[in-house]
């Protein structure tokens, strides 16, 4: 004979945690202590916001490619920035400090940094490879193969956050607690945040080390401290570029990390790192998507796209993110200053398209039955 719901719940032999997880009252109960911390990080995010509203949307850049357009919209990944701090319960941080060591003991990410790391250290002695540029090479080197490094990461390591966690049936124990499925994301999202912030700083640590020994052995301190008109910039300045440039790397893992996550929680994790791969390199074709959709046969002699080729190129460039906005490899070559408004303008939208993709990953996990 079957037992009604009420009889097992009535059955001092189940324990309390065999309660359904939907059954149990969600609420979460947030220390003072956890709120005045997130009340300094709101604050801090609003004077980020004000300072880009009076000072930072300017530049000071006047050879182009950075627009003074202070626009509505570049707020909106302040506030989405904001909300995320807010919804950041002390559980999500257990949780994203527990997945920050876990990937720490994954033993192939281990060896991948090691590898990078001893790699571009010795990257000083690969410039005679290219004579009379190596100072190019040596600076397209270290940050290309950051890219590609921390790309994999984002990606291998994203699309094993959570499907683990269903194989071993460890999700049982932790939704059994008072643990719900929004800080559960989160905090899995946010310790793989921190993982790739951590392994970025080292990996670029390493390569400005690198790149400030080989500019003072081959042009001195005198050489280096100091910019030449209409040539070469000071030792300074370009530390500071790179520096940005791989701030903004870190925004396009960031974006990798969230479709990684939502990808695991549809398909197999090969078929997601493979789409993983596309939505990269179709993002860094963006350019070409807009182009290709906004001169659509105007040119004289041009072929003209049907409409549903039309309408497919408009979808393609409106669903995949702008990840040709976070490599400035090619200012970094003309020894152009990466201004600070074109930078928030990548980050602002990186966040909001990473805000949709965790809310789609919620709703698809809030509805998984385990």
């Amino acid at each position: 004979m079957s037992a009604t719901p009420e009889a097992i719940n009535r059955n001092p032999s189940i324990p309390p945690l065999a309660t359904p997880p939907a059954a149990r009252d969600e609420s979460v109960h947030i220390p003072a202590r956890w709120r005045m911390g997130q009340a300094v990080v709101l604050g801090l995010i609003a004077l980020l916001a004000f300072y880009y509203a009076t000072v930072g949307y300017r530049s000071s850049d006047t050879t182009g490619g950075t627009k003074e357009v202070l626009s509505p919209f570049d707020f909106v990944g302040f506030i989405v920035l904001a909300a995320l701090v807010w919804m950041t319960t002390p559980t999500a941080g257990v949780i994203a400090m527990a997945t920050f060591r876990e990937a720490l003991r994954r033993r192939w990410m281990t060896v991948l940094l090691a590898f990078g790391l001893v790699l571009i250290a010795l990257s000083v002695f690969f410039t005679s490879l290219s004579p009379g540029t190596e100072e190019q090479f040596i600076r397209d080197f270290g940050t290309g193969f950051i890219i590609i490094m921390t790309t994999l990461m984002a990606i291998f390591l994203g699309v094993s956050l959570v499907p683990p966690e269903i194989e071993r049936r460890t999700i049982f124990t932790i939704l059994s607690k008072p643990v719900n499925r929004a800080e559960f994301l989160i905090g899995k999202y946010l310790g793989l945040c921190l993982t790739l912030l951590v392994n970025l700083v080292l990996l670029t640590a390493m390569f400005l080390l690198a790149y400030t020994i080989f500019e003072l052995r081959h042009k001195g301190m005198v050489g280096a401290m100091h910019s030449v008109p209409g040539g070469d910039q000071s030792l300074t300045f370009n530390l500071i570029n790179l520096s940005k440039a791989m701030a903004l790397q870190y925004g396009q893992l960031v974006i990798l990390a969230s479709l990684a996550l939502l990808l695991s929680l549809i398909v197999s994790n090969m078929t997601a790192i493979v789409f993983c791969f596309v939505v990269y390199f179709g993002g860094q074709m963006s350019a070409y998507w807009e182009h290709l959709g906004e001169h659509n046969g105007r040119q004289a002699g041009g072929n003209q796209m049907s409409p549903a080729v039309e309408n497919f190129v408009k979808i393609v460039y409106f669903v995949l993110p702008r990840l040709d906005r976070f490599d400035v490899r090619a200012r970094l070559v003309g020894q152009l200053p990466v201004e600070f408004n074109y930078m928030w303008k990548s980050f602002g939208s990186g966040i909001v398209y990473s805000a949709v993709l965790l809310i789609v990953s919620y709703l698809i996990f809030s509805d998984r039955e385990f």
